[in-house]
């Protein structure tokens, strides 16, 4: 047992060394291969970072290499086409110098062959004199020793000058120094003078040539830069005929670099433009002085003569020059500086031409980025012509370059400018083709500049009484008329609130429209504070004072009234009046005086209400019988008068030295009043209301016509009449009138009294009667005593000029009046007969007349209203 003990544990250890030894290899295994692992990690590690360093010096080298390569190209490109430049110049100032020396020579060479040959033709023509003189000479020694030998008489000679005399003595050849003297010695017989007229004429015009050519030079040159006469230049180009008209146009000028020469072309340039836009300088003295990138070049205003009328014309010229950062567009677009721009005027610096793409790409980009900047700071309307100075180059070619170049077609598309002209300035400036040429642009932009806005301009109280009166109070006082004339009630108050209100708000609408912001307008040089007829100030359309008008305008809107019930009681509607009244008054000061004349409105109705019917304490005027239009008046009245500005920042530019803010609209904006539903539909039930009550008016007028005396007998129907006088219930019993049953004996004497009475009651029937009781007229038609202006359609219808409505009456009745005519005609008198017969149709006709004039005139009041 021991043994086998011992066996086990012998081989329990084996077991548990052999395990323990393969966990050390192992252990040491892996700690070998992690060992191995982090060498072969820190190898690679250093060479990457060796890799990349050696990638970083390369990459390093190789930027350094094209940097300097780029920076020595562009430092030799710039220094060649510096060398290019100056010897550009340099043989350009040796050829002028070759070319001038070569044309002196020809000149003097010219000119000394003429004096050459025109002094040897001189001298030819005196040696010809000189051979005549001796000749002469000769001739007058041999007459004197011929004389001499003659022995006429004894003569005394002088022993000393006798061979002198006689003797030739002029000398020869002559000398070169007496020519010059302009001297020949001509011996014994003197000296004589020579002149060569002609080199001296030559010498003394060719001097004053040249005085004339430098003055004539100099004029030219001041004559060039003269500034323009734009007063001239507008009035004789200003498209419509005005009162006074206001012109402003921006220089867009290259940048203006300070290190350039004076004597630099594009420097030169620039001086000579905005010469000739540069005006008095005397308004600078009283100018700020805090301006931007965009100055003041000119700012006048001059009177001037557009054919035989007189005009103010103001002009103001503003220059920029180069490109704007963002905060100077910002602070252009602050200031206005562009507010109120007419046209624009482009001036391309010269162009020189390379064969370089990049170049020519980023010379038109630059002009083409400083038109895009200036057109979009400025207000979008209305859009402004252009024009674009080039200076000189080949042809048609230039032209379509510049189109392209700077994108024209494509600005009038995007409605950044409305039109382009492309102008070439010569070479000189020194001449007056570019002058004219100038002018020539100038009168375009003017004739193509954007017509004036037809603003109109009101006080803001007068603007809104004058829209009220004209689209509220006409409607409004026409249908209060009409429904007073026909007896109707006044107008439901929820309707005339309405409409008043929807003037307002149209107002507003006009006052605040959303059309005014884009405006570029007006001459920010020439606006005032508060502004004037003609001109509005700087914040006229800015959004906040729009919106402040709209509010101001809204501020007089009345609040909503609703129309009681009809039965309602007096006391509770009136107690809903007086509140809405308080609610119209702005203060507690001015409350009472609303109160009061309610209150007076209120009483009269009570007052009338009370002397028509009984009284009753319980009871009052109803509904319909309470003036809602008169109440609604006096409260409109009282909020015209009785208003107060909102509380809201109003601009200080936007109040005028009198305390009134002005209000800019368009005229055609107030023609477009849209009239409210509800309005329409109260129109149309007024005119049904009136309709129905003119058919019953027609209906009760041919049977009866209340009088204060008597009865009304009708005059259209005479067996109507006396059927209706002798009828059973069919007649209207008046106050004082006999029985129904009268005999035909009364007959005449209530005729005669019914006659009276018209002939009181109207001067035109006394007229008449008074004719036809004085003369013997025939009787007239059915058409007498119609108005002149009844349509054909009522004189032609007799529908409409007899009575609509007739009395039933039996054949019993009719017999009855026919006997009653019958006898009536026999009682009386042939010719009276005949006159009462002729006054009844005159009262018919009359009648007539009436009933058709007035169907005639609530026709037209349909028409008018429609």
């Amino acid at each position: 047992s021991e043994a086998t003990v011992e066996e086990l544990v012998a081989e329990v250890m084996e077991e548990v060394l052999r395990q323990v030894a393969g966990a050390v290899v192992s252990m040491e295994r892996e700690r070998v291969e992690e060992e191995r692992r982090r060498v072969e990690e820190e190898r690679q590690r250093q060479e990457r970072e060796r890799l990349i360093k050696q990638w970083s010096q390369l990459m390093g080298m190789e930027l350094l290499e094209e940097v300097i390569n780029e920076a020595v190209q562009e430092a030799s490109s710039n220094e060649l086409r510096s060398a290019l430049e100056r010897d550009r110049q340099a043989r350009i100032a040796r050829c002028s110098e070759e070319v001038c020396a070569q044309v002196m020579d020809l000149f003097l060479e010219d000119e000394i062959f003429q004096i050459a040959k025109e002094t040897l033709q001189e001298l030819q023509c005196f040696c010809k004199y000189l051979q005549r003189w001796r000749e002469a000479v000769a001739a007058r020694t041999k007459l004197k020793r011929q004389m001499r030998a003659f022995p006429a008489a004894p003569c005394c000679l002088d022993p000393k000058n006798k061979l002198k005399a006689l003797a030739p003595s002029a000398e020869w050849p002559i000398a070169m120094e007496n020519l010059c003297r302009r001297v020949v010695n001509l011996g014994n017989g003197g000296k004589l003078g020579v002149s060569c007229t002609r080199l001296n004429w030559l010498r003394n015009r060719t001097v004053h040539e040249i005085k004339v050519q430098h003055f004539y030079q100099q004029l030219v040159s001041d004559l060039a830069w003269t500034p323009l006469d734009l007063t001239s230049l507008i009035t004789e180009h200003i498209p419509v005929q005005q009162e006074q008209f206001f012109w402003k146009v921006l220089l867009v000028l290259p940048d203006d670099d300070d290190e350039c020469a004076e004597d630099d072309p594009n420097r030169v340039l620039v001086d000579w433009l905005k010469a000739k836009f540069l005006g008095d300088k005397s308004w600078k003295k009283n100018a700020p002085c805090a301006e931007g990138r965009i100055q003041t070049l000119t700012l006048f205003s001059s009177p001037g003569v557009q054919g035989s009328r007189a005009l103010m014309v103001s002009v103001c010229v503003k220059v920029v020059h180069g490109v704007l950062s963002d905060a100077e567009l910002d602070a252009a677009s602050t200031q206005k500086d562009l507010l109120g721009t007419s046209g624009l005027i482009l001036l391309l610096p010269p162009r020189v031409r390379s064969e370089d793409l990049a170049e020519e790409d980023v010379y038109w980009l630059s002009a083409l980025l400083q038109l895009k900047q200036l057109l979009q700071v400025k207000p979008f309307h209305p859009v402004v012509p252009l024009v674009v100075l080039v200076p000189s180059q080949e042809g048609e070619a230039m032209e379509r370059e510049v189109e392209e170049g700077l994108m024209l077609q494509d600005l009038i598309s995007a409605q950044l400018i409305s039109d382009y002209v492309i102008v070439e300035l010569p070479g000189s400036i020194n001449d007056l083709q570019g002058t004219r040429r100038v002018s020539a642009a100038v009168g375009w932009l003017v004739s193509q500049c954007p017509a004036s806005l037809e603003l109109c301009s009101q006080p803001l109280r007068e603007f809104i009484e004058a829209g009220i009166d004209a689209e509220f109070g006409k409607r409004f006082y026409h249908d209060w008329k009409e429904r007073r004339s026909a007896g109707l009630p006044s107008q439901e108050p929820g309707v005339i609130i309405e409409l008043y209100n929807s003037v307002l708000q149209f107002l507003s609408d006009v006052a605040s429209s959303e059309h005014l912001c884009d405006l570029s307008w007006p001459v920010a040089e020439f606006s005032e504070p508060g502004g004037t007829r003609l001109l509005p100030h700087l914040q006229w359309n800015v959004p906040n004072h729009l919106a402040w008008l709209k509010k101001a305008v809204l501020s007089f809107q009345m609040p909503y009234l609703d129309l009681p019930p009809s039965g309602a009681p007096w006391r509770p509607v009136c107690h809903m009046i007086f509140q809405y009244a308080s609610q119209i008054a702005s203060s507690s000061h001015t409350q009472p005086l609303i109160q009061s004349q309610v209150e007076n409105l209120l009483s009269k109705t009570y007052h009338r209400w009370e002397n028509r019917l009984s009284r009753n304490s319980d009871e009052g005027p109803s509904v319909d019988e309470i003036p809602w239009d008169d109440i609604l008046a006096a409260c409109i009245d009282h909020k015209l008068r009785d208003w107060k500005p909102p509380k809201l920042p109003v601009a200080p530019e936007a109040v005028s030295q009198d305390g009134q803010v002005r209000v800019y609209f368009f005229r055609e904006h107030l023609q477009n009043f849209p009239v409210p539903f509800s309005w329409e539909q109260a129109r149309l039930r007024t005119q049904e209301e009136i309709r129905r009550g003119c058919e019953r008016s027609r209906v009760k007028s041919p049977v009866s016509f209340k009088k204060p005396h008597g009865v009304s007998v009708m005059p259209d129907q005479c067996g109507a009449g006396v059927g209706t006088l002798s009828g059973q219930g069919s007649s209207v019993p008046s106050a004082e009138g006999p029985p129904d049953t009268a005999s035909a004996q009364d007959l005449p004497e209530r005729l005669l009294a019914q006659l009276q009475l018209e002939k009181m009651e109207s001067r035109r029937f006394e007229e008449q009667l008074h004719q036809c009781l004085t003369e013997d007229v025939e009787p007239l038609g059915d058409l007498m005593g119609l108005p002149l202006y009844l349509p054909q359609s009522l004189v032609s219808t007799p529908a409409i000029t007899r009575p609509l409505v007739k009395n039933p009456v039996s054949s019993g009745q009719e017999a009855r009046s026919q006997a009653g005519c019958e006898l009536l005609a026999d009682d009386l008198s042939p010719v009276l007969s005949d006159r009462l017969k002729h006054l009844q149709r005159l009262l018919r006709a009359n009648r007539e007349g009436e009933v058709a004039s007035e169907l005639h005139l609530s026709a037209l009041v349909d028409m008018v209203d429609i």
